[in-house]
C-alpha cells in the first residue's frame, strides 16, 4: 500500500469519526433537552469543532479525488497539452496558497496554546491546529497531481 493511500485512509477515518463524534454528543443534547431539560454545555463547542475539522480534513480528501470545483470550459477548448499545462500550473498556485495557509496558521496556533475554551477547558490551538495539517495535506496532494499531470504529458510525448 503506498504512503498517499495510507494518508487518505487516515484522513477518511478523522473527517468519519469526527462526524459520528458530532451526530451522537448533538443527539444526546437533544434528547437531554427535549426529556430530561438540561443542557451539557460543552456539546456545542465539541460540535462547532468537529465541523470545523470534517470541513478542512473534507477538502484535503477533495483534493486527492480532484472533487474542487474547476471552471473547466474554456481550458477544455485549448488544445490538449496547453490544458494540461494550465491544470497543472492550477494544482501548483493551489499548492502555494496552501503553504501560505500553513504559514500563517501556525502563528495563529501558538497564540492560541494557552487559550483555553470555555466549556471544555482544552487549548484553542486545537481548533486552529486543523487548518496547519490540512494546508500540509492539500499542498501535498496538489503537488503529487501537478506531477502526474506532467508525466502524463511527457508520456504522451514518447509514444
Amino acid at each position: 500500500m503506498k504512503l498517499i493511500d495510507i494518508v487518505k485512509k487516515l484522513v477518511t477515518w478523522a473527517c468519519s469519526f469526527a462526524l459520528a463524534l458530532m451526530a451522537t454528543i448533538v443527539f444526546i443534547q437533544v434528547i437531554n433537552r427535549n426529556i430530561f431539560g438540561g443542557s451539557f454545555k460543552w456539546v456545542e463547542e465539541m460540535a462547532s469543532m468537529c465541523m470545523v475539522w470534517i470541513t478542512f480534513f473534507g477538502a484535503a480528501l477533495a483534493t486527492t479525488l480532484n472533487a474542487h470545483t474547476r471552471i473547466e470550459l474554456f481550458v477544455s477548448l485549448l488544445p490538449k497539452r496547453l490544458s494540461r499545462t494550465i491544470f497543472a500550473l492550477g494544482d501548483l498556485v493551489c499548492a502555494a496558497f496552501s503553504t501560505a495557509l500553513c504559514c500563517y496558521s501556525y502563528p495563529l496556533i501558538m497564540a492560541n496554546l494557552h487559550t483555553m475554551s470555555p466549556a471544555m477547558k482544552l487549548p484553542l490551538a486545537i481548533n486552529y491546529i486543523v487548518f496547519f495539517i490540512a494546508a500540509l495535506l492539500i499542498t501535498f496532494f496538489m503537488i503529487l497531481r501537478a506531477v502526474e499531470d506532467f508525466k502524463d504529458k511527457e508520456q504522451k510525448k514518447e509514444n
